[in-house]
């Protein structure tokens, strides 16, 4: 949005060197008729007819006026007609115009209308401060160029600053409805065309709403920044946050501190302390105590890490048509909370095209009271529920009889199944090993170790009620003293319970230690 029209204003008036303290004469030109009498205002001359007036450069044509030489001013009625010689961009017209040649103040009244090549202004009272380099009306005005219009009650231009105050009722439209904005204080600097507005604000469009207390929106290139409580709405998304960045032209959205991020169309609400939107939400990062929130089988299930990224993705159903999915990464000190599962993992993946998850990086995946890990596991959900997970590269389950007795599962391969949110049965394949401790009436009668190439084990209650060896097996059964602790769990045995989020805001606690002698 240009407002030059009080730049012009300034120039419009009367030229620069009447501005200076150096006072000059005004001059009458042409008027049809001159009266002077004793019924006339004391001093002055009343000019009828085709009257014109000029000060240095700056010529002014109306229909009658009273001139009055001695104090160096004049009134001018109907018609009025302001321009500057040799200056094009120069016109202003309004029904009555009182100039003060020596006080270096005009005020134009009624049906005033400035413009130039881009801007017009329209208002009933405009004033100019020459002395003081001020331009303000008092009374509401209408600025308008080739894709704006603002209107205000008041307005003050201070020419030093290259700034232009509006205030009360302040209203921008752009004419191709790319948005309204409503305020009470706005202030414009004609050099970078950008707008800052001052006090609770609303934006509007067709389908977006926004709102801060404090900003600034550069009308030349379209980027903003909104600030204290800052709120972007749409139909379908919505973003919260201390302070917000837009770039209209190339949609692009940055969010600061307490960021909440609500998309209603995927369920998802994602928090943190920086974003980055891109494409009217198709693509979202999120950064600093990132967390995800969506809803699971009327439960709710809790995402942290160091960065998440979510995106839109696009997959062909067919030859014929292709289907756009949500997906979703988050990278590095990872966890999650759901009531049935938790994870901690490095990385993960998951895309609601098959709405399998995959994490990375040394994983660990808690059901009930087993504990899953292996180099890469796989969780497959269905209709929101876990149905079934694969571990790949030494896969390990731990189930917690007591503090002591630990039921262990390993192989290379393995896979286990959910039946009502309950790990019901575990396939292991190549290398299967198991340590068990069969119990009757809730007595341990013993310590079963066994492997073999594949087995299967049914669970009732998480604990195993039926062990199916398929090949090559080897089982022994031995009375629980004989054995010591350390030959009743896996060289592999790692117990990692103080990992595990009980909470969902225990997915933003890591344990260092832990870490370190995991890694070792």
């Amino acid at each position: 949005m240009r407002l030059v029209s009080f730049i012009t204003f300034l120039i419009l008036v009367t030229s620069s060197s009447i501005y200076a303290q150096k006072k000059t004469q005004i001059e009458l030109l042409s008027a049809k008729s001159i009266k002077s009498s004793q019924h006339i205002k004391a001093g002055a001359r009343r000019l009828i007819g085709n009257v014109k007036f000029k000060q240095d450069s700056t010529i002014m044509e109306c229909d009658s006026a009273y001139f009055y030489a001695d104090q160096n001013m004049f009134d001018a009625f109907s018609n009025v007609h302001l321009y500057k010689i040799g200056n094009d961009n120069v016109d202003v017209k309004s029904e009555f115009l009182r100039h003060y040649g020596n006080r270096k103040m005009a005020s134009f009244r009624k049906n005033v209308v400035l413009r130039d090549n881009q801007v017009i202004l329209r208002t009933d009272s405009l004033d100019y401060d020459i002395k003081r380099d001020i331009g303000y009306y008092l009374n509401g005005a209408e600025i308008e160029d080739s894709a704006t219009i603002l209107t205000s009650a008041k307005g003050h231009y201070y020419h030093h600053k290259n700034t232009i105050y509006f205030k009360d009722d302040v209203v921008v439209i752009h004419k191709d409805s790319t948005y309204e904005m409503y305020n009470d204080t706005v202030a414009y600097n004609t050099i970078t065309e950008t707008v800052n507005f001052y006090g609770p604000t609303q934006f509007y469009n067709d389908t977006n709403y926004m709102y801060a207390e404090f900003g600034w929106y550069n009308t030349r290139n379209n980027q903003a920044f909104f600030k204290q409580n800052a709120l972007y709405t749409n139909p379908k998304q919505s973003i919260k946050a201390d302070s917000l960045y837009m770039d209209r032209d190339n949609d692009i959205g940055l969010a600061y501190s307490n960021v909440k991020a609500i998309d209603s169309a995927e369920n998802i609400i994602i928090t943190g302390n920086y974003l980055e939107v891109r494409k009217s939400m198709e693509s979202v990062l999120v950064t600093d105590s990132a967390m995800l929130m969506t809803v699971m089988e009327n439960d709710t299930l809790y995402l942290h890490g160091d960065t998440i990224y979510t995106y839109i993705d696009t997959v062909m159903v067919n030859d014929d048509s292709i289907a756009t999915y949500r997906s979703i990464n988050c990278f590095h000190h990872v966890k999650l909370f759901k009531s049935d599962f938790q994870v901690k993992t490095d990385s993960l993946f998951f895309s609601l095209s098959d709405s399998v998850l995959e994490f990375h990086g040394s994983p660990v995946l808690w059901a009930e009271k087993n504990q899953i890990t292996a180099k890469y596991i796989e969780a497959f959900v269905v209709n929101e529920v876990m149905d079934h997970f694969k571990l790949y590269e030494t896969g390990f389950i731990i189930s917690e009889h007591d503090s002591v007795h630990y039921n262990q599962i390993k192989g290379q391969e393995v896979t286990g199944y959910f039946k009502k949110n309950e790990l019901y049965r575990i396939d292991v394949e190549k290398k299967s090993e198991t340590i068990y401790f069969p119990t009757d009436e809730g007595e341990i009668m013993g310590v079963n170790k066994a492997n073999s190439d594949n087995i299967s084990i049914f669970l009732k209650d998480n604990e195993p009620k039926r062990i199916i060896y398929r090949s090559s097996p080897k089982s022994t059964v031995y009375p629980l003293n004989d054995l010591q602790l350390k030959e009743m769990r896996m060289k592999e045995f790692l117990w990692l319970e103080e990992w595990r989020p009980k909470y969902p805001l225990d997915i933003f606690n890591w344990k260092p230690k832990v870490e370190e002698e995991l890694e070792k």
